[in-house]
């Protein structure tokens, strides 16, 4: 199921909401990361006044707790914090039978005023999308959410490569173009795959801990038919636990995110 489909079968019932997600999004074990803070994302905004001026994402904060399986129902159960002038904060766990999966707090904040702005500039890359090949998919291989992406490496090696060094430079975009700036930003920041995964020889598991996504700017000036620039690096890592940052450029140039991960690596 697309992207925007599987988002869009998200249903009220009672105080939570519920939906389910195939075995084609899973991340190993379970639903990829994006998919579960977008769902989260979705039942927050709901909550939002309505028929106010929309409120963009500015921030999230998710913790993945334990696995979200695929093909059973979960139920996502969101409250609003604090809902100030021109800043709410809001909370959504993510559960199935009684297990927490995923929890996620983020910031919908109003534009404001302010003489302050700097941008993270795009780096010069040594290729264009257009001249570059897709990461293909290997069934049995390859992470099953990747079926819904279009990854082209610029810099850095595929996984189990032994890179000389984790860090990694890619374009990216949804197969489903249709669906809205918000939710492919929060997809498109957690799809690439760690640095440090490059710099082995073997296959060895990892998985996200917690992930901080920092928006920049409004995110519906994001255009999802178009190629997106991530570039990650691994900054440090000690005892199987890794800090990494992630940053993702629009077509224009213009840095819309900024991901922080602390990922277990179990090799």
């Amino acid at each position: 199921m697309d992207y925007r489909k599987v988002l869009e079968q998200l249903r009220p019932d009672g105080a939570d909401w519920v939906a389910e997600v195939g075995e084609d999004w899973l991340q190993g074990r379970t639903v990829f990361g994006g998919m579960q803070v977008a769902l989260a994302v979705r039942a927050m905004r709901a909550l939002l006044p309505p028929g106010a001026p929309r409120l963009p994402l500015r921030s999230l904060q998710a913790t993945f707790v334990g696995p979200m399986p695929a093909g059973v129902e979960v139920r996502l159960r969101a409250s609003v914090l604090r809902s100030g002038k021109s800043v709410t904060h809001a909370r959504c766990d993510v559960v199935h039978d009684g297990a927490m999966a995923c929890t996620v707090v983020a910031i919908f904040g109003a534009a404001r005023r302010s003489s302050f702005a700097l941008e993270i500039p795009r780096p010069v890359v040594s290729a264009e999308a257009d001249a570059l090949p897709d990461q293909p998919h290997v069934e049995g291989m390859s992470p099953a959410f990747t079926r819904h992406v279009q990854l082209r490496w610029v810099e850095g090696q595929y996984p189990y490569t032994g890179y000389h060094e984790p860090r990694a430079t890619m374009y990216a975009r949804l197969r489903d173009g249709s669906c809205a700036p918000e939710d492919a930003l929060v997809a498109l920041g957690d799809v690439i795959p760690p640095p440090a995964l490059s710099t082995l020889r073997e296959p060895a598991p990892a998985s996200s801990l917690n992930w901080t996504l920092e928006l920049l700017g409004d995110p519906d000036l994001f255009d999802a038919r178009q190629w997106a620039l991530i570039g990650a690096e691994v900054r440090a890592g000690a005892d199987g636990y890794l800090s990494q940052t992630a940053i993702l450029w629009g077509a224009a140039g213009h840095a819309f995110a900024v991901s922080h991960q602390t990922v277990a690596m179990f090799g």
